[in-house]
């Protein structure tokens, strides 16, 4: 079986990580299928050589999306040479686009993926954006034959609660690699690293610093903090528009000093398990289509303080779950990370992770999932 996977490219993404992820563990099952991952952004990525080591296959677009017959014209191209089983395209409204491509050329199934809540699309004018974004649904939908949801809130935001879930609506959720949150960790050593303090509590923000993951907010909660504890810093692991931003109100409030940005890392895992509570203060409309940094923060038994931004299918671990309003309240934040801090009898770490192990974002089981709506 060829599958060909439209994603954007195979580097900091974490539609792209899951995909890799799910190839990688599809690769240890001996499944006969083949992958292919067509990278419309035409560049190369850090997890290109792991895809290309275990056996995928990796094409890059030699046009951009903005010249938008050529860009076709090859995808098209590239999907009748190639004789591929299944087509899976990965970017919501846009993958309408790219299903233009497929007319004519013969699929044993076309599958839409629905990854996020936002309504985007790569046009500036926010007039030309509203009239393309119906046209494109609609086209995705219909060009289609299966419509993946990564959970029940975002599938029914795109398609729309009248359509039940059928044999061409699914909800299919992300796994993780619970490995890499097995045995202790040192804490100290990631402390050291960072130039943390011995004593400090870390309260820590993962994601893109985009208007939507509001990181600027996590800043205005921890001065809160700093007014009751001083030994308390925030450690934001990401890159994106309002990293600036985040500098500078931190700048402004004098707290500086308590604020580490080292950008994107890839020890994750070694992170969350080393810092104290996860914050995340999403917007709430629209909501998270999943955020698997949620599932991650669980993984590592980290506590939680997030928004209503947040889809219930993301939380297994209850009481690791403070959820709270978002309503320009840091002071009711800051209470909240507090009380965790002050908690003498937090949840067992290993015991999380052995939830984790049985829920359905366990690797393997998020794998099967995928590989059976292929098969």
């Amino acid at each position: 079986m060829k599958v060909i996977q439209i994603v954007e490219s195979l580097d900091k993404g974490a539609v792209e990580n899951w995909l890799v992820q799910v190839f990688l563990e599809s690769r240890k099952q001996s499944r006969n299928i083949e992958w292919t991952f067509y990278c419309i952004l035409g560049k190369p990525g850090r997890l290109d050589d792991v895809v290309i080591t275990a056996g995928g296959n990796i094409i890059y677009s030699p046009v951009t999306i903005s010249r938008k017959m050529s860009f076709l014209q090859h995808l098209r191209q590239t999907l009748k040479e190639g004789r591929f089983d299944i087509i899976h395209a990965h970017h919501d409204y846009l993958s309408g686009f790219y299903l233009l491509s497929t007319i004519g050329i013969k699929f044993s199934k076309r599958i839409l993926h629905i990854h996020n809540t936002d309504k985007a699309l790569p046009v500036k004018s926010s007039f030309i954006k509203k009239l393309l974004l119906p046209a494109f649904k609609k086209l995705s939908i219909r060009l289609s034959d299966i419509v993946v949801g990564i959970s029940k809130h975002t599938l029914e935001t795109y398609v729309g609660k009248q359509m039940p879930l059928n044999k061409k609506c699914h909800v299919l959720y992300y796994g993780i690699n619970l490995q890499h949150f097995e045995g202790d960790v040192e804490r100290h050593k990631l402390r050291t690293g960072l130039d943390f303090p011995i004593g400090s509590k870390i309260i820590l923000f993962v994601g893109r610093m985009n208007e939507q993951k509001n990181p600027v907010f996590v800043v205005d909660v921890l001065h809160e903090i700093l007014k009751q504890r001083d030994e308390v810093y925030a450690l934001f692991v990401g890159e994106g528009d309002l990293l600036q931003h985040v500098i500078n109100k931190a700048e402004i409030l004098g707290i500086s000093k308590n604020v580490r940005i080292p950008g994107w890392q890839n020890n994750i895992a070694l992170i969350m398990k080393s810092a104290d509570v996860f914050v995340f203060p999403r917007v709430e409309e629209p909501k998270e289509g999943f955020g698997l940094v949620i599932v991650e923060s669980q993984a590592a038994g980290l506590p939680m303080v997030i928004s209503h931004g947040i889809v219930d299918d993301a939380i297994v671990i209850e009481e690791l779950a403070h959820v709270v309003k978002l309503d320009n309240n840091p002071a009711e934040w800051a209470k909240c990370v507090v009380d965790i801090l002050d908690d003498s009898h937090p949840l067992d770490r290993n015991l999380a992770l052995d939830k984790m192990k049985h829920s359905k974002f366990e690797i393997k089981t998020a794998t099967n999932a995928l590989l059976e709506l292929y098969e």
